[in-house]
């Protein structure tokens, strides 16, 4: 891989992630006015003559929570935030959830929350802050199941490839705070900032929405049962809890949800900062999607067949999902859509791609992301390694690691999704 063409990938991807972290989003999309907090055009009550909350989970709560301080009417009076970590902080109370599959800690996580939320009363004001990652991190079982339950579902759910919507569908019906669970819960007047990692950004999906209650009508769960023949893989206890009718949560006022940051915003900073070097930039929003390999499969039939101008760059964002086999190997979908596409390039140069996650953990391993062109597939036949192998087996990671192609950023305390750049010249 010619290094220079490597590190203007890392420059792009860097500086778009600069430009989603939490306090760039919020100069983006709310403004104080008159002592008064507005989300573009929209004022957002906060002032009340309860106790001010802030309260957040998922990958990003954390740094959500410390750049919003500014546009809050005062110090909040409490504060709970779960997050990957249980770093400390002077301003907020803060705990540990599990990631990727829920575990004690997000089942300790999810208790406090329960308890902190409950305790509210009407003339509170709560600020919520949710991104990716809450699903796993804060979790309490329906009665009747228990964690490990919830982690053969989860762990299922994974293998097979659903896709995250028909995994919410599922994941509500198992948990006491999903699927809009915690609007009857919480008396406090409440308003949610979104930090989006979903394809659509469906209200409902993201971190399984504590706060939004599904859509109804939606696809059952005994559909879903049958589709991915759950009944042979998950326990009887599962299935029941799965397959009953049971009624969707009581919405007696509904709860104002703001989106704060998208993964359109990663593509639009990628694209700004090419489009102010003048190169020509194509970008492809939420086409990301889908099994990580046919995304990669993608991206290399358009590499292929560009017949524009070079040097040129093209732009993909989303989220993929991985279906797993029984023992899998370690790597993600970003180093697996990027193996993917190594695949299918193999006679052709003049390339460079990035694939990335901007939370900078990608699935069970400590990269962002991986890279692909001409010079990985030389350096892959020197050392006799097989992409079609470690792509069949999911071992993406150790493919990269040995081709020295990792992409590795460490935690980037945002989260909106996917990007993959393609560097054309």
């Amino acid at each position: 891989m010619r290094c220079s063409q490597k590190k203007f990938l890392k420059r792009i991807f860097r500086h778009a992630l600069r430009e989603v972290q939490p306090t760039a989003l919020y100069r983006k999309y709310l403004h104080l006015f008159d002592n008064t907090l507005y989300y573009r055009n929209t004022p957002i009550p906060l002032r009340g003559d309860g106790r001010l909350v802030l309260a957040g989970s998922g990958k990003a709560s954390r740094n959500m929570a410390s750049a919003i301080l500014p546009y809050l009417p005062s110090k909040p009076d409490l504060s709970l935030l779960i997050a990957p970590d249980s770093g400390r902080s002077r301003s907020f109370e803060s705990c540990r959830g599990n990631h990727p599959l829920p575990g004690a800690e997000s089942l300790k996580s999810g208790r406090r929350m329960l308890s902190l939320l409950s305790g509210l009363k009407e003339n509170d004001t709560l600020v919520y802050l949710l991104s990716g990652g809450s699903s796993a991190m804060m979790e309490l079982p329906e009665a009747g199941l228990t964690m490990s339950d919830l982690q053969d579902a989860n762990r299922v759910f994974m293998q097979k490839g659903l896709d995250i919507h028909e995994i919410n569908i599922l994941r509500s019906r198992l948990s006491r705070l999903k699927g809009g669970k915690l609007t009857s819960l919480c008396k406090a007047q409440t308003f949610v900032f979104v930090l989006s990692d979903v394809v659509g950004n469906d209200l409902s999906t993201i971190g399984s929405g504590p706060f939004y209650p599904p859509p109804s009508p939606s696809v059952h769960p005994r559909e879903l049962i049958k589709k991915w023949d759950l009944a042979t893989t998950l326990s009887p206890q599962l299935i029941h809890a799965l397959s009953q009718d049971a009624p969707l949560p009581p919405v007696e006022t509904e709860i104002p949800h703001y989106l704060i940051g998208s993964n359109m915003d990663l593509l639009e900073a990628a694209d700004a900062f090419l489009s102010q070097k003048h190169f020509p930039v194509r970008s492809f929003p939420e086409s990301l999607c889908g099994e990580a390999r046919d995304a990669g499969a993608m991206i290399a039939e358009m590499i292929r067949k560009d017949r524009g101008a070079r040097p040129a760059f093209l732009l993909f964002g989303g989220e993929t999902t991985v279906r797993l086999n029984n023992k899998p190997g370690k790597g993600g979908r970003s180093q697996e859509c990027a193996l993917s596409v190594l695949t299918k390039l193999q006679d052709i140069g003049n390339y460079c791609l990035l694939c990335a996650g901007s939370d900078g953990v990608d699935g069970n391993s400590v990269a962002a992301g991986a890279f692909a062109d001409r010079q990985v597939f030389l350096c892959a036949k020197k050392r006799d390694l097989s992409a079609e192998a470690f792509l069949s087996v999911h071992d993406s990671y150790a493919f990269h690691r040995q081709c020295r192609s990792l992409l590795t950023t460490g935690p980037s305390a945002t989260n909106v999704g996917d990007i993959a750049i393609a560097f054309l010249y």
